[in-house]
């Protein structure tokens, strides 16, 4: 059931998805998700918490010989994976799951990202303050998330000259990381 509804997420996004056409494409009564899932904000829950062991799985396999390599590593797959997953990344990061306010299971796996990102910025500027390399992290990660979002609402319009977005990734991770000098 939860593969079913990430695979519908994946190809029409979550706007669309309702437990009566997730019992439809599997084949099941209309009442039978309801036994795993109270609503449909709970099987979005689910979905997205998939989407983050997806994102977080792929993370972990990153291997460098720096700590600067590490989290270029990861910071370029998180671009990649927004951009290959637009619908799940939007679902992840900007539904009504985190609207108003982050679904305490969504921020639960959303600082798990962050820790990451704390631990290996940590890593590669032991030579900072704690402020210097909390205002360095906010501005990593705005680049990054900032980036992944404006390629996935194609807001970055290349002039033909320009490099488009998927050879312009590993330069904005580039640049990003030249803060932590």
């Amino acid at each position: 059931m939860l593969a079913a509804a990430y695979g519908f997420v994946v190809r029409e996004g979550h706007e669309g998805l309702s437990i009566r056409k997730l019992a439809e494409e599997i084949g099941v009564s209309p009442g039978a998700p309801y036994h795993h899932f109270p609503d449909r904000r709970s099987l979005l829950i689910a979905v997205a918490l998939e989407g983050y062991h997806q994102l977080f799985a792929e993370t972990g396999k990153a291997v460098a010989a720096s700590p600067e390599g590490l989290l270029f590593a990861n910071l370029l797959h998180f671009i990649r994976f927004a951009a290959a997953n637009p619908n799940m990344f939007t679902l992840m990061y900007e539904s009504e799951l985190v609207r108003p306010q982050v679904a305490p299971e969504l921020a639960e796996a959303q600082d798990i990202g962050f820790q990451m990102l704390r631990r290996e910025v940590t890593r590669a500027t032991q030579h900072l303050s704690e402020h210097e390399r909390s205002l360095r992290i906010a501005t990593i990660w705005s680049a990054i998330f900032g980036f992944a979002l404006q390629t996935n609402r194609a807001m970055l319009r290349a002039h033909p000259l320009e490099p488009m977005p998927d050879e312009l990734a590993p330069e904005i991770v580039r640049q990003a990381l030249r803060l932590m000098a």
